[in-house]
C-alpha cells in the first residue's frame, strides 16, 4: 500500500482571548492544518499540524519526491526517510511540523488497516484512564485564582497555565 496523495485541510476560526495575535487571523490564513494521507488502495489517515496551510503545503512540496510512492503501512520507516531526506532542506520548523502531521496520519491509517488501536501499535496501553488537565489562558492579572477555582469546581486537579502578564 503506497502513498498516492496528500490533502491539506486548513482549519479557521477564532482563538480564546489572549490567544493568537489578530494579525495572524485574517480570512485567508489559518493556524492549524489537518493532513490527510490517501493511499493507492483508497485507505486514508488523518493527522494534525499546528501550523498554517501555507507552511505545510511548502513542506509537502519539498517532501513530495520522498513521500509519494512511499509505504503507507510502515510509519516509522517512512517518517525516518522524510527526516533524513529533508536534513539539508531546512529540517526543523515547518518541515518537521509537516512530517509530524504526516506521521500521525500514517499511524491512523496503519491502525485502520490492522484493525488495532494506535496505543497497541505504539507499544501497548499501560493504563485504562488518564488524568486530564485544564489548559488555562489568562490575559490580565488577578484572573488566575478565579480560573483555577472554576476548573477545580469542574473536577480538574491538574492545570497548565499560560500567557499573560504573570
Amino acid at each position: 500500500m503506497k502513498i498516492e496523495e496528500i490533502r491539506l485541510l486548513p482549519l479557521r476560526g477564532a482563538t480564546p482571548d489572549g490567544g493568537w495575535d489578530e494579525k495572524l487571523l485574517q480570512d485567508d490564513t489559518n493556524l492549524h492544518t489537518l493532513v490527510e494521507v490517501i493511499t493507492d488502495e483508497g485507505v486514508t489517515g488523518v493527522g494534525s499540524v499546528f501550523t498554517s496551510e501555507t507552511l505545510v503545503r511548502g513542506a509537502v512540496d519539498v517532501l513530495r519526491p520522498f513521500l509519494y510512492g512511499a509505504s503507507a503501512i510502515d510509519p516509522t520507516a517512512t517518517t525516518e526517510r522524510l527526516h533524513q531526506q529533508s536534513f539539508w532542506q531546512g529540517r526543523g520548523g515547518a518541515i518537521t511540523h509537516a512530517i509530524s502531521g504526516i506521521d500521525i496520519a500514517l499511524w491512523d491509517l496503519f491502525g485502520k488497516v490492522t484493525g488495532q488501536p494506535i496505543s497497541r501499535l505504539l507499544g501497548g496501553r499501560y493504563r485504562e484512564t488518564i488524568k486530564p488537565y485544564a489548559s488555562l489562558l489568562m490575559d490580565q492579572e488577578g484572573s488566575m485564582e478565579k480560573a483555577v477555582t472554576n476548573g477545580v469546581a469542574r473536577g480538574f486537579r491538574a492545570f497548565k497555565i499560560g500567557w499573560g502578564p504573570f
